[in-house]
């Protein structure tokens, strides 16, 4: 492995060096970090992106026992701590905590003012992740979104009262417009709408992503005829699931059940195409409280697989 940059620094053990890699080595770091995070930082940057990576290496007579990989978005100055993992035999001897704050001074060094770390809560050894992560002072993790994954067919238990949720909320005025069947640019739509403050910033996850499905991605619309919410659903053919990064509805109808009627007609609907078996995955951020408490209690008891995705922070 090369050096670039500045001179690396060793690790607080001896006989450990930490060094930044270039996109090139990512192959020889496959087992410390997740395969889409290597294809990922295998990837030479695009002209004129302002996203950089960050590769760190722990290196012990040559071979690689750690990597931190981080993101740092240079317009902005934020930063986000991707991952970090050390090899089964070498810790709990510092290494973590040596390649965490080495990245930090990385980071800082380049311009960055504040970094994040996002984590599943049933991520093997989060709560070393979360206890290293406050050791070094970063904020201490906290929920920020909750995934529900399951069959879509198990929604007939979920919602045995589908219709009627439906039929009441059609009558009060909502209309549900696949983004198939929108007369616009539901994409240009839902930024516009984020632009002029209707709507959170969280609210465009995953919307750039060539994953978007228009099936079952929808712009829910009141009796006026405007806006008050929408969800963004995407594919994800390696695995054939179907993904509900955001579902999200203006605060003054969040008590109405309208969000929960999309979802429960994004799910009947990829059943009717897809089967019973197909697998979807529903998301709420903490932005949301009400549909998250949905996601919990009335969904959780028939899911597969339930997470939290934790959040922590520290100012640079």
């Amino acid at each position: 492995m090369r050096n670039h940059g500045r001179t690396d620094r060793s690790a607080a053990q001896d006989g450990i060096e930490l060094r930044l890699v270039d996109n090139h080595e990512m192959a020889q770091l496959g087992n410390l970090t997740f395969p889409a995070y290597v294809t990922a930082f295998s990837e030479a940057l695009s002209e004129g992106s302002q996203m950089r990576p960050f590769r760190l290496a722990a290196i012990e007579k040559g071979n690689p026992i750690g990597l931190a990989l981080a993101t740092m978005y240079m317009d902005s100055g934020q930063a986000e701590l991707r991952s970090l993992v050390v090899a089964k035999d070498h810790r709990n001897a510092g290494t973590g905590r040596s390649l965490l704050l080495e990245i930090e001074t990385r980071l800082r060094d380049a311009g960055c003012k504040d970094v994040s770390a996002r984590f599943s809560d049933r991520l093997p050894g989060a709560g070393s992740l979360a206890s290293l992560l406050v050791g070094t002072g970063w904020s201490a993790p906290e929920p920020e979104r909750i995934r529900i994954l399951g069959r879509v067919g198990k929604t007939s238990e979920v919602f045995r009262d589908r219709e009627r949720l439906v039929q009441r909320a059609l009558r009060d005025g909502l209309s549900i417009v696949p983004w198939r069947e929108h007369d616009g640019d539901p994409r240009a739509l839902i930024l516009r709408e984020i632009e002029a403050g209707r709507a959170p910033e969280w609210t465009q996850i995953g919307l750039s992503d060539d994953t978007v499905d228009p099936d079952f991605s929808m712009i829910l619309i009141d009796g006026t005829g405007e806006v008050v919410g929408w969800v963004i659903c995407q594919f994800h053919p390696g695995v054939r699931r179907w993904g509900f990064p955001v579902g999200w509805i203006h605060e003054e109808h969040q008590r109405r059940g309208w969000l929960l009627v999309a979802y429960a007609q994004g799910a009947h609907r990829i059943e009717k195409l897809h089967g019973a078996d197909a697998i979807a995955v529903f998301e709420s951020s903490s932005g949301l409280p009400m549909m998250w408490r949905v996601l919990e209690h009335r969904f959780a008891p028939y899911a597969d697989h339930v997470d939290r995705v934790l959040v922590s922070g520290k100012h640079l």
